[in-house]
């Protein structure tokens, strides 16, 4: 069964998808069909993300007989907390439950728990939320070893691509973002964003944590914005932010338990003692990232190293969308030493180890290849050198291999088949 997904829905929600021209288009979800899989193997099934990313959509299209549930409802949340084996009993039926936003009912889980163990129909409860579940002990104790769980992020380049809905220049891309309602027709997406950051920070955070100065919490988004790319420093960002160290632990967490933010750590390996240690500092969407960065696009196309940053941001998350829809979760780092040798991302699979170079260049530079072959030679790997740049063209060099931005899912597949 192909799994083409109505992901772009009109303000009434009548169902029809729409791109920049007004034509009906059908944006595919290219991790649909995993997790039609894995419904056919477990009781329950999680699909996590970030708010708006398209969560609701893909579970209503891929389980069309299932009762949906929205925890976001007053008169149903009081009724799934209250009495969580009256509400499952209410809504029981031959096929299943979409519950959405499932966080805001953590007395829900056990009772779940008790269902799936006396009756384990695969693919009975699917559930949504735009925070991660795997972070509630309550949750995750009930769900362990009958859950398999999907993190949905928004539009991957490749996503895109297949609807011929990306855009053809990077910048403008950066900018635009991957959001799915920035592809509706007049939508501006600085606005959308704006908006989205509103939303968020009065709406959700406040579910989460009582944060007594939302103008601070805003503030400090700004400067995780700033920092895009570079290893994070948390005592300089408290001091910069005004609040103490804990409570800047406390906020990433927050913001990485939501999906706006993640940290990409280090790779060690047997390199030596002089490599940096702190992870790196990077959003979910980049474009998420530029409005709260507060630069409009032509000052962010000036500022090569603020484009260098979140063009490393872009198609970082593009590997993790693609990793998503195809359920692989290999390990991924980046490398730096003290001699300013630097490998943007490394990807550990299969016993395997790939070092990974970024650039945001439209033009290819064989000196690009150079740190990822000392890597290569320093952890004894005979293998190809991989460059990922902002151009145009896929080259097999005899340094290596050169992929363009718009075509990472190559580079999954390639590895795949090596």
């Amino acid at each position: 069964m192909k799994s083409y997904v109505l992901a772009l829905l009109l303000p009434l929600n009548l169902g029809v998808d729409i791109n920049q021209q007004g034509s009906p288009v059908c944006i595919k979800r290219d991790i649909a069909d995993a997790i039609q899989s894995g419904a056919r193997q477990v009781p329950v099934v999680a699909i996590i993300g970030p708010r708006q990313s398209g969560k609701s959509t893909l579970a209503k299209h891929i389980f069309k007989d299932h009762v949906y549930i929205d925890m976001q409802d007053s008169e149903i949340f009081n009724f799934a907390n209250s009495d969580p084996k009256g509400f499952l009993e209410t809504y029981k039926n031959e096929h299943g439950i979409i519950v959405d936003e499932a966080q805001y009912a953590p007395n829900l889980f056990p009772q779940i728990k008790v269902e799936a163990d006396k009756n384990p129909q695969s693919g009975y409860f699917v559930l949504i939320g735009s925070q991660n579940f795997l972070t509630h002990e309550k949750i995750s104790e009930s769900l362990a070893g009958r859950v398999y769980f999907y993190t949905l992020l928004p539009f991957s380049i490749k996503e895109l691509k297949s609807a011929d809905m990306l855009l053809s220049s990077v910048d403008k891309q950066i900018f635009k973002g991957f959001y799915p309602r920035v592809y509706q027709p007049e939508m501006n997406a600085h606005e959308y964003y704006a908006n989205y950051i509103v939303t968020y920070v009065e709406r959700d955070i406040r579910t989460i944590r009582n944060i007594d100065d939302i103008l601070i919490f805003k503030k400090f988004m700004q400067l995780c914005a700033v920092r895009v790319g570079a290893p994070l420093n948390i005592t300089d960002l408290a001091m910069h932010c005004g609040i103490s160290t804990s409570t800047a632990k406390s906020w990433l967490a927050l913001l990485e338990t939501s999906f706006i933010i993640f940290r990409l750590p280090s790779y060690h390996g047997n390199l030596g003692k002089r490599v940096t240690k702190s992870p790196k500092l990077y959003f979910y969407d980049v474009g998420l990232a530029t409005t709260l960065m507060g630069l409009n696009h032509d000052i962010i196309t000036k500022k090569r190293d603020v484009y260098g940053a979140l063009f490393e941001n872009m198609i970082l998350v593009d590997f993790i969308k693609n990793y998503n829809a195809r359920n692989l979760r290999p390990v991924l780092s980046y490398f730096r030493d003290s001699n300013q040798r630097e490998v943007d991302l490394i990807v550990e699979q299969y016993g395997d180890i790939v070092p990974i170079e970024i650039k945001a260049s439209a033009t290819m530079d064989n000196r690009f290849f150079d740190t990822v072959i000392w890597l290569n030679e320093s952890i004894k790997k005979d293998q190809r050198a991989i460059v990922v740049y902002g151009g145009a063209q896929l080259q097999k060099r005899t340094k290596g291999l050169v992929v363009p931005w718009n075509d990472v899912a190559y580079v999954i597949e390639s590895l795949d088949k090596s």
